[in-house]
């Protein structure tokens, strides 16, 4: 297999854009033993949403099921980039990339546009890759952040099933 920007890690997350984070974390456990899920705070990040800035406020949940973390997302403000969608469900898919500008401009030349692009508190720059009309869903870049999911996949080593809703930190 060739190797390029996209499958140099390969796919390493899924997403869902969810109404209720504990109630969806714990049914995905029950159902495919997924977790433990930790959970943030909800809290406000300033994006660029198709060329304007916005604040979302928004709240996270990861946990892990096999090789793939799980995130969900839930969304408290207007407007909201995940209610494009038309529904509650999987959103979208990540993969980490070493050359952000080069695969941003990739996937531009191809004829997709970012839903949305940030920076995170720790400097991450993140863009999320419209796909819907040709895929159904998107596509989150950007660049290796191992430590975090490092924890996360632990935490699922050896968890035998029990308190699957946690606060991270």
């Amino acid at each position: 297999m060739i190797e390029t920007n996209m499958n140099k890690y390969a796919t390493n997350q899924i997403s869902y854009y969810v109404e209720d984070l504990e109630s969806f974390a714990r049914m995905h456990s029950a159902l495919f033993g997924s977790g433990p899920f930790f959970y943030m705070e909800p809290s406000t990040q300033v994006m660029d949403y198709r060329g304007t800035e916005i604040e979302l406020t928004w709240q996270t949940a990861f946990g892990q099921f096999g090789d793939l973390q799980v995130e969900l997302v839930q969304v408290f403000s207007e407007p909201n980039p995940y209610a494009e969608m038309g529904h509650f469900g999987f959103h979208h898919f990540s993969n980490w990339v070493d050359d952000f500008d080069g695969t941003l401009e990739l996937f531009a030349d191809a004829g997709f546009e970012p839903l949305f692009t940030m920076q995170s508190g720790g400097g991450l720059r993140v863009a999320y890759i419209d796909l819907t009309d040709t895929l159904g869903h998107c596509l989150e870049i950007h660049a290796p952040i191992q430590s975090f999911w490092g924890m996360v996949k632990k935490a699922a080593e050896d968890w035998d099933g029990t308190d699957p809703w946690r606060k991270l930190g």
